[in-house]
């Protein structure tokens, strides 16, 4: 069945069909020179090749006016034997003649010369359509076909048709019309007055104005766990809870004892609102955020956080950079790539309020009238060309379809798990075929059509294939590969920046882990192949090595039993700057990790873990407290158990040694009771004396300010 297959593919390559497309142009007419080839190719236009036997000293040519100018550009015309250029005369302007101009090629005399003739003008594109035939032997069958439109007017007759793709600039240019240089007339210089300069700026400071896309107040800005504008509340009450007789699970040992919030998690709490105004809605500024990341997503171009303080405001430029670095960690947590945003301090400006202002980033180099360089991550643009290997007949407005590929290419049916892209699916993997590109040429992009066991089984679309380089191309959604996708977030701290009274700046590596299930549900075994897309600042930190990369997408491979499952862990990670306060689990216990795989100063590093010593010890203050209360609480309410016992063996009068034996109990609660009271404002003491040795040691504590950019200027590599 695929021999019938393949003989099937190869006759239409014969076939002309009629085409939808009309006669929009005429074409270049000349009784001696037949045309014998054609390359059309994808930018709009195409070369022609004739070839002429004159006997005579010239030899004319008719030209459609509309293509003139093409003509003229690219015309090339050449004695044949001595390869020398022969000169050409044609009318001016306003002569042409039925909407054609009459061209005369000048030959030095009347011998027997054959001439030819070469030039471009304007032609629909060709389209790339491809086969794909599918076997068990680690190889597929590659056809791929282009279908050629004639619309020029004129019939290729027995003529050598090609098509190609190349990176070659296309443009028109007037030619034909006559061109009079404007010159100035000049005079004596015996004139005694002078017109003064027309005034205007001397010079241009090359700066292109700045296009605001959001601004946000302070009140706006959402906190993270552990930030110091939220975390005074936080510490304030955790020591009046350990304060008082409450339930025990309060205060900063049982905040200690259970997991820490991630600092990525950002909080409903934000800075509070100056006295009299209103606090605003916390769900419609998240939704303003949400939308400012999606436009970014969408747009890709560069942003710049600018931070500003209020005046009189202390630490003005720290304070305005946090801000700044808050709002971009927000951005980049919603999906935003982190190269993509940049965070700086303004400072105090003058009319500006405290918070943040987002703004398209200034393009450098570029002046009034010139356009932005193209996308330096554009993928290369690729060239093919491929000629038909015997001359063709296409008739003026029928098209025709050529074989510019058939032989087989290294291959195989996999499956592709694509859940970012566009029209991806997030549970389940395609069916796909991965195949190399066995030609010299770029494979353009174009519809593929898949056999199977002599039969139909899907089709796709491909990007650009480069010579030699692999294709993934999905046919089918079976629902044979089930994919169940995990994500989490954490930090890292990587690096001390500042540290002062408490308040600590640090880089922190924001790390996001995709853990995928895949589990094969067909009776073999099969090649799963995932696509995962890093943007730019992110870089993969741990994970399988990769099959293949190209720019931010990465494909990795996973060989899945039959019936049975397969996991793939891939993390990454990017830094991130950050503000905590020390006095809080969320600061300490990113300390306590950071100084396992770090190391600062000695003399820092001793300060931190007298501090993390005296963290520890109020945490097992609080604790005991905690446990203390519980048991108070056992011992009251098994007294008052006591006392209604007792109160109800009154009005019995065998009861009189029971009721000996519970007036002891009740009296040895009573102690128990007391004694756990002292327990308790010992314990509460201890932990007053923790809290101020951490509050002295946090004091003198200090870091000097550091530079991350080394580690930012990484991540935006």
């Amino acid at each position: 069945m695929r021999t019938f297959s393949f003989a099937f593919l190869l006759a239409i390559s014969t076939v002309v069909g009629a085409s939808a497309c009309t006669n929009h142009a005429t074409y270049v007419a000349a009784d001696q020179a037949a045309l014998g080839k054609v390359v059309v190719y994808r930018n709009g236009v195409a070369y022609y090749e004739r070839k002429a036997t004159v006997d005579g000293d010239k030899l004319s040519i008719e030209v459609p006016q509309d293509k003139i100018d093409d003509f003229l550009k690219s015309l090339t015309v050449t004695d044949a034997k001595t390869g020398l250029a022969l000169p050409i005369s044609f009318p001016s302007p306003g002569q042409a003649k039925n909407g054609k101009v009459e061209m005369t090629i000048q030959l030095p005399d009347k011998a027997h010369r054959d001439i030819v003739l070469s030039y471009v003008t304007e032609s629909p594109a060709w389209k790339p359509t491809y086969r794909v035939v599918v076997n068990d032997a680690g190889k597929v069958d590659l056809q791929g076909w282009a279908i050629v439109d004639n619309t020029s007017g004129e019939d290729w007759k027995s003529v050598q048709v090609g098509v190609g793709s190349s990176s070659a600039l296309s443009f028109r240019y007037d030619l034909h019309s006559i061109r009079l240089v404007h010159r100035e007339t000049l005079h004596s210089q015996d004139n005694f007055a002078k017109a003064p300069p027309m005034g205007g700026t001397v010079h241009r400071d090359g700066r292109t104005e700045e296009m605001v896309l959001a601004a946000m107040e302070d009140t706006d800005i959402a906190r993270p766990a552990g930030h110091p504008d939220v975390a005074g509340d936080v510490v304030a009450k955790a020591y009046a809870e350990s304060s008082s007789p409450a339930k025990s699970g309060s205060g900063l040992g049982a905040a200690r004892a259970a997991p820490s919030t991630a600092m990525n998690k950002y909080r409903v709490a934000k800075a509070p609102p100056p006295p009299g105004v209103q606090a605003k809605d916390e769900a419609a500024e998240d939704q303003k955020l949400g939308r400012l990341a999606d436009q970014l997503k969408k747009a890709k171009h560069d942003v710049v956080i600018e931070g500003y303080a209020q005046a009189g405001e202390s630490e003005a430029g720290d304070k305005a950079l946090d801000r700044a670095n808050m709002l971009r960690n927000q951005l980049i947590e919603r999906g935003v790539a982190p190269a993509q945003v940049k965070a700086v301090a303004r400072g105090v400006v003058a009319g500006q309020k405290a918070g943040v202002r987002v703004v398209s980033a200034p393009t450098k180099g570029l002046e009034d009238g010139k356009k932005a360089s193209i996308n330096p991550d554009a993928p290369p643009v690729g060239e093919s060309h491929f000629d038909s290997k015997t001359p063709m007949n296409v008739n003026k407005g029928t098209s025709a379809m050529v074989a510019i590929v058939h032989g087989q290419a290294q291959g195989e049916v996999v499956y592709l798990y694509d859940a970012e892209s566009t029209n991806g699916d997030s549970r389940f993997a395609f069916k796909s075929v991965r195949f190399k590109n066995p030609t010299g040429s770029t494979l353009e992009s174009g519809p593929i059509t898949v056999y199977g066991n002599g039969r139909f089984i899907g089709e796709g679309m491909a990007d650009p294939i480069p010579p030699g380089a692999t294709a993934v191309v999905p046919f089918a959604l079976d629902r044979q590969v089930v994919v169940d996708r995990e994500g989490s977030t954490g930090d890292r701290m990587s690096q001390l920046i500042k540290l002062t009274r408490g308040v600590l700046t640090a880089e922190v590596q924001h790390v996001r882990t995709t853990k995928l299930k895949i589990s094969n549900r067909s009776h073999k075994a099969t090649t799963v192949l995932v696509r995962h897309n890093t943007p730019k600042g992110w870089a993969i930190s741990k994970g399988p090595k990769a099959l293949e990369q190209y720019a931010e997408s990465r494909l990795y491979a996973a060989e899945v039993p039959a019936g049975e499952s397969r996991v793939l862990e891939i993390e990454e990670s990017t830094p991130l700057v950050r503000t905590v306060d020390l006095r809080t689990p969320v600061g300490v216990d990113l300390v306590r990790v950071y100084l396992k795989n770090a190391k600062e100063d000695p003399k820092v590093d001793a300060a931190m873990q007298r501090l993390l010593g005296l963290f520890d010890d109020m945490a097992k203050a609080e604790s005991q407290i905690a446990h203390l209360r519980e048991r108070g609480d056992e011992y009251r309410v098994r007294m008052d158990e006591l006392h209604n016992q007792i109160f109800s063996l009154k009005a019995v009068k065998t009861g009189g040694t029971l009721m000996a034996h519970l007036q002891t109990k009740f009296k040895e609660m009573s102690e128990r009771v007391q004694q756990t009271t002292i327990d308790v404002v010992g314990a509460q003491e201890k932990l007053m004396l923790a809290r101020v040795k951490f509050q002295d040691e946090l004091a003198e504590l200090s870091l000097d300010n550091r530079d991350s950019k080394p580690a930012m200027a990484a991540m935006a590599k």
